[in-house]
């Protein structure tokens, strides 16, 4: 997505419907395929994506931006693909849809263990609030993230290597993750 997004935003909240058309053309396929990981499925993330656009052109008078509008436009299909997947087990569409839980944590390894995943959807910007946050969790806690999620080993096995309760290993992930989102949402 070569675009100035900033640009595109300030035209759009001028009522530029040629800046919304130029933005969904150069960022319908890369958001699809963000929510399509989320969803699991190609159709409902097209849908997810449409309904994005259309809620960004309904409301652009309305909607604040605080940090970059690329980050928003991700973070928004990111939210709605979740709301999606909470709609479908609410109406027992799908007989196996993981949990909230399972699917946020799915997605956190999937994307915080990806490097070049990374790379093409969150801006070096949004990639240096992760790195940050990590640097400032404790050292326990910091430690037990850092084997979870870039030395890919399961919380049994933490626990066994450094002798803690599994539990233990859950809670300081969580507390990891839930410092990890604050500095993204402070810093969006």
């Amino acid at each position: 997505m070569n675009l100035d997004f900033e640009l595109c935003w300030q035209k759009i909240k001028n009522g530029d419907l040629s800046a919304l058309e130029k933005l969904y053309k150069a960022g319908f396929r890369p958001l699809v395929n963000y929510a399509g990981e989320i969803t699991g499925n190609h159709h409902q993330a097209e849908e997810v994506v449409q309904d994005v656009f259309l809620k960004i052109w309904e409301n652009r008078f309305e909607i604040s931006v605080h940090g970059s509008f690329k980050s928003y436009l991700f973070k928004t299909v990111h939210n709605h693909a979740l709301n999606a997947l909470r709609q479908q087990k609410s109406k027992k569409e799908l007989v196996n849809i993981p949990s909230t839980e399972e699917t946020l944590q799915f997605i956190t390894d999937y994307y915080i263990s990806n490097d070049n995943l990374i790379d093409n959807i969150f801006s070096d910007e949004t990639r240096e609030i992760i790195e940050q946050a990590i640097s400032e969790l404790p050292e326990q806690c910091r430690k037990i993230f850092r084997m979870s999620r870039f030395d890919s080993l399961k919380n049994d096995e933490i626990a066994t290597k450094l002798g803690l309760s599994e539990n233990t290993v859950r809670t300081h992930i969580y507390r990891a993750l839930r410092k990890i989102s604050d500095a993204l949402e402070k810093n969006n």
